[in-house]
């Protein structure tokens, strides 16, 4: 954007959130290399109009719940682990205006996008605009090192395109996350979200279509492909997101640890339990899908 758009996009914003919301978010640390963007292409004006515009399907479409929140640190660097699911990212993005809503201050959730996503022309701009960035190592190490809270998901695309018959089944998460968090010092808190699964019931996966059109996955849904574009709407599911005590596996293990295949697995999946964990309670605790 020009500073002329950037003004505009300011003024519209501000029409769709409070004063003390605009003042928070403005507060926000932002490391600009130049022409008003930080080194992954994060544009806070793009990132205050996407929660303007987000903070509506949070707050009256998918009426996010969440708890925990302390167990999410108030500055520094953060990684949240989180399950994933839904045939959209949805979930990714409540999981960002909660914490630019609940915490305090408000902090920017950095997640780590697949590169399916990112790959699309104009897709691609837009997810880094508002402060994404993709699966690259470089970049994940990067953001800690400047102190950012991250979000990743381990199950990557399997766990979007996953069968609803095993729904808030975690599949095998990757590696990655967890030699990075010791590697950079990072507490890990394991995250799970409660109603995505259900905002877009997988019910079969036509593959050959996927591969002719280099997809991952092509969804068969209740009501896509048939209604067309307006099948791609996610169902009014009622979102719950929780946050769990935080791992400090980088107090216990030298960085060399990373070169240990099986301790790495043995704690991914300690990693992977905690979810699993959160993911049961949440269920427990729901009384229904919609309400």
């Amino acid at each position: 954007m020009n500073s002329q758009m950037r003004q505009f996009t300011e003024n519209l914003a501000r029409k769709f959130i409070s004063e003390k919301e605009y003042e928070q978010y403005k507060n926000i640390p932002f490391y600009d290399e130049g022409h008003g963007y930080d080194l992954f292409g994060f544009e806070k004006e793009s990132g205050l109009i996407g929660f303007a515009i987000v903070k509506y399907l949070y707050l009256h479409y998918f009426r996010v719940e969440s708890f925990g929140h302390e167990n999410i640190p108030k500055k520094g660097r953060g990684m949240l682990v989180s399950n994933h699911s839904g045939v959209l990212p949805i979930d990714g993005a409540m999981v960002a205006i909660d914490c630019m809503k609940k915490l305090d201050p408000p902090r920017v959730v950095r997640s780590v996008v697949l590169r399916f996503f990112m790959g699309y022309p104009f897709v691609g701009t837009i997810l880094r605009r508002v402060g994404q960035i993709n699966g690259m190592k470089r970049d994940f190490e990067e953001l800690l090192r400047r102190e950012e809270l991250t979000a990743v998901f381990p199950e990557g695309v399997k766990g979007l395109g996953k069968h609803f018959s095993q729904r808030y089944k975690l599949r095998k998460f990757n590696v990655g996350f967890l030699e990075i968090a010791i590697q950079e010092k990072t507490p890990i808190i394991p995250t799970c979200v409660i109603g995505a699964e259900e905002q877009a019931p997988l019910l079969y996966n036509l593959k050959p279509l996927a591969k002719i059109l280099g997809f991952p996955y092509f969804p068969v849904t209740p009501t896509f492909p048939h209604l067309g574009l307006l099948g791609c709407i996610p169902l009014p599911v009622k979102y719950r997101i929780y946050y769990g005590e935080p791992f400090h596996f980088y107090k216990d293990y030298s960085p060399e640890v990373v070169n240990d295949p099986e301790k790495v697995r043995e704690l991914v999946e300690v990693v992977r339990g905690a979810v699993q964990d959160l993911i049961n309670k949440g269920l427990e605790a729901r009384t229904g899908i919609f309400v």
